[in-house]
């Protein structure tokens, strides 16, 4: 790989796979997953989890890029001529790419409606705020044309930071959109805090009762866990090839892991003061709160107009900044495999993950009643990728790194201390395996 596609200092690549790792799951899925599952109980289980499963995977994938300074796919091709390991490993690298093309088809979707809501101003004078917002949901998740519009959008600014290329586009671009998406949060958390309910808040996130606790919320722990690191679909594995050299993989994880957990829990903040102090907001309310009611709750508040947009701003530029890492692992591959230019190759791709998002917006409305195995278009890609082709990546990062290249190698080039290494080994193999394993059986429930 050329220098020129090494990014320049250590914060470029953090924010990066921040960016990659903190997505629409953070900010709506998070905050619903710990209403549905017990509060705080689900919380220490989870950090328990990205801990034991999440760090050493992300690590692996960190790992396998940086050695290989290609694309996952030639990554994975180099790591096995080297270490003279069956060539058919690469195949895991194409598993992840094309994941990531199918997640982006339709995140880009929800990413396209979210990015309409920060220029839904609520008329001053409504008598019904809450009808308002459920007619003007509905109306556009019905409309076909409306929704192509704004996924068409999302996806044009998402190809072209990537077409740009990897430190002009997304080097420049994350250095920018990261610290706005830190301060919106950090914004908005105490902007909630000082006109919501934050002592219920404070006692639902950190107050646990682990009475709640059963098999199915530490199973919905673990996969959360999995899932909210961006594991398994290449992403991180690209982005580990523009590491520069001597970043340390160990110590770099870990603050990842810290920041996306961060945004996980003010996102918490930022939205449970508001749900407890309106009686018509429930906290298990789903994606629904995001889009029909937690606009009403806002209306209701001082300067909630202003809030509201900024609420939409920050989760824009969370799904930006994933949609950009989602597109990326294919285009690398395709930019080594053939004299395309860049941007050509983008505009191919985006292309692709456009036409097929159409599918996943007629699920909306005129696709409605059409199921295949019960599910409609945009349900199935969700199952296919994150219930199967996900977990399947995440194992076999973790079977490939734990258990198939030679232990000597793996040390020598991970650059962990000798105690560090024997942990991050013994948790790689045992516990983020069997764990995954186990996510991926009840998955497929």
């Amino acid at each position: 790989m050329s220098n020129t596609k090494i990014w320049r200092g250590n914060s470029t690549f953090i924010l990066a796979a921040a960016g990659s790792a903190v997505g629409l799951g953070n900010i709506w899925k998070f905050p619903y997953m710990v209403g549905s599952n017990g509060g705080s109980a689900f919380i220490i289980v989870y950090l328990v989890c990205i801990l034991a499963i999440g760090l050493p995977v992300m690590a692996s994938e960190v790992f396998v890029g940086k050695y290989g300074r290609k694309s996952p796919i030639n990554s994975l091709k180099k790591l096995a001529k080297e270490t003279n390991i069956s060539e058919y490993w690469k195949f895991l690298g194409i598993l992840g790419a094309l994941a990531g093309l199918l997640i982006l088809s339709y995140y880009s979707v929800f990413a396209g409606m979210a990015f309409s809501y920060i220029f839904n101003l609520f008329p001053s004078d409504l008598e019904n705020p809450s009808a308002y917002s459920s007619a003007y949901f509905f109306d556009l998740s019905k409309s076909p044309l409306v929704l192509i519009f704004w996924h068409s959008l999302f996806l044009v600014i998402t190809c072209l930071i990537v077409g740009i290329g990897v430190v002009k586009g997304i080097g420049r671009s994350v250095n920018v959109l990261m610290p706005i998406l830190f301060l919106f949060i950090v914004l908005l958390s105490i902007y909630s805090a000082s006109t919501g309910d934050l002592d219920a808040t404070l006692s639902f996130l950190f107050s646990p009762d682990f009475s709640s606790l059963t098999p199915a919320v530490i199973l919905s722990a673990m996969g959360q866990a999995f899932f909210s690191l961006s594991i398994g679909m290449g992403a991180i594995m690209a982005y580990g090839a523009y590491m520069p050299e001597k970043q340390h993989i160990g110590k770099t994880v870990l603050t990842i892991i810290l920041l996306d957990t961060l945004v996980a829990l003010f996102a918490g903040i930022a939205i449970f003061p508001i749900v407890f102090s309106n009686s018509f907001l429930v906290v298990t309310a789903g994606p629904g709160l995001i889009f029909e009611t937690l606009p009403v709750a806002f209306y209701s508040l001082p300067m909630g107009s202003l809030f509201s947009i900024i609420f939409f701003i920050l989760i824009t530029i969370a799904a930006l900044s994933s949609a950009i890492s989602l597109l990326e692992p294919f285009t690398a591959w395709m930019e080594e495999l053939s004299k395309i230019k860049r941007k050509n190759i983008v505009a191919l791709m985006g292309f692709f993950v456009w036409f097929l998002g159409i599918g996943s917006i007629f699920s909306f409305n005129i696709w409605s009643d059409y199921k295949f195995m019960g599910l409609n278009f945009l349900e199935l890609l969700d199952y296919l990728t994150n219930n199967i082709m996900l977990p399947l990546g995440g194992l076999f990062v973790a079977i490939l790194i734990g258990w198939v290249l030679p232990r000597k190698f793996v040390r020598k080039n991970i650059k962990l201390k000798e105690n560090s290494f024997k942990v991050f080994i013994f948790f790689l193999k045992y516990v983020s395996t069997g764990s995954i394993f186990l996510v991926f059986l009840y998955s497929l429930t």
